[in-house]
């Protein structure tokens, strides 16, 4: 039709170019600088606008002292592995109608935690930096630290469940998830904080090799002992077994010699439920994000996501950095 009308009167096609250039000129004049000031903000006090780190980072997000601990415990490894700084985050959540500078004034809410990590990585033989972000919404704080601070890894926690139906992890963790721009640790924290033994169920793809690698790291500071686990059903013939083993065995040969390593053939007719009840007898699972289509809606892949979900113990699900071409395209499109 466009065609046609052109063909038809091509005075037409002018003045609707004419309009789309009145349009853009009006909105990068007057009405683009009101609706940023709407716009969700973020306040770095200790960085310029214009800064990025050169330094790489890693960062684990605090929020609840109670759980600092254990993030920080599995955070340090990682950074010293990667010969990075190690940075303590919390933010403080200022409400939209707010002026985000007015954050400062609650930022005192946030010292106790932040203090209380700086301590616990110094026993853990780590220097810790803490940054104080304030933000209107807690996830964009966290991304725009990671992206000002050079982070090549993120570390944060997750409760275990979400009281939003639309939401898979609840909306601040998804929109991390989504666009984390580095390699990404979630840990659901169980009923057992030590991490004395572990079960890595077995999968293949990068997302399971980063696995392997953070669980090489993790695993030396607290000398684990780690099984392999794969998932059969009950009726599994002994060929397909023997298939299986070889698959744990590939899985193990990119684990550290050092490390206590074991087998485990799960039976269950359920991939996720096996390995889910077979997490009882274990203190962590560390499972790699499964490898989805770009406009599917799950995070993680349904297997890892109802792992975290539904096993009682600590759970760690890791997700390779994308690169720079999805992420972007992930925020253009929501």
């Amino acid at each position: 039709m466009a065609l046609y009308q052109f063909n038809f009167q091509p005075l037409a096609w002018y003045v609707t170019i004419g309009w789309i250039a009145v349009g853009l000129l009006l909105y990068y004049a007057v009405f683009e600088k009101k609706a940023s000031v709407l716009e969700p903000q973020v306040l770095l006090p200790n960085i310029q606008s214009n800064e990025t780190d050169i330094q790489p980072s890693v960062i684990v997000a605090l929020h609840n002292p109670d759980t600092a601990n254990v993030l920080i415990n599995l955070a340090a490894p990682v950074a010293m592995q990667r010969n990075a700084r190690l940075i303590g985050l919390s933010v403080v959540d200022v409400p939209r109608q707010i002026p985000i500078h007015e954050g400062m004034r609650f930022a005192h809410h946030k010292e106790a935690v932040l203090a209380k990590a700086k301590k616990l990585a110094k026993e853990f033989g780590v220097e810790m930096q803490t940054e104080l972000v304030i933000a209107h919404h807690t996830s964009d704080g966290i991304l725009s630290a990671a992206e000002k601070h050079n982070a090549t890894a993120l570390v944060i926690g997750w409760k275990g469940y979400t009281n939003a139906r639309d939401r898979i992890f609840g909306e601040i963790a998804d929109q991390i998830i989504r666009h984390a721009p580095c390699d990404l640790m979630v840990l659901k924290i169980g009923e057992k904080l030590e991490m004395r033994n572990c079960l890595l169920p077995t999968a293949g793809g990068p997302n399971a090799q980063l696995a392997s690698t953070i669980l090489n790291t993790v695993g030396k500071h607290f000398d684990m002992s780690v099984t392999a686990g794969y998932v059969v059903s009950p009726d599994s013939s002994n060929r397909n077994t023997q298939e299986e083993m070889n698959r744990i065995d590939s899985t193990l040969n990119n684990l550290d010699s050092s490390l206590k390593k074991e087998k485990k053939i799960i039976a269950s007719n359920s991939v996720a439920g096996g390995i889910a009840k077979a997490s009882r007898d274990f203190d962590l699972v560390v499972i790699g994000a499964a490898k989805e289509p770009f406009f599917r809606k799950i995070l993680f892949g349904e297997i890892p996501e109802k792992v975290a979900r539904y096993s009682p113990t600590s759970v760690l699900v890791v997700k390779k950095y994308e690169g720079v071409v999805k992420s972007f395209l992930k925020k253009i499109l929501g």
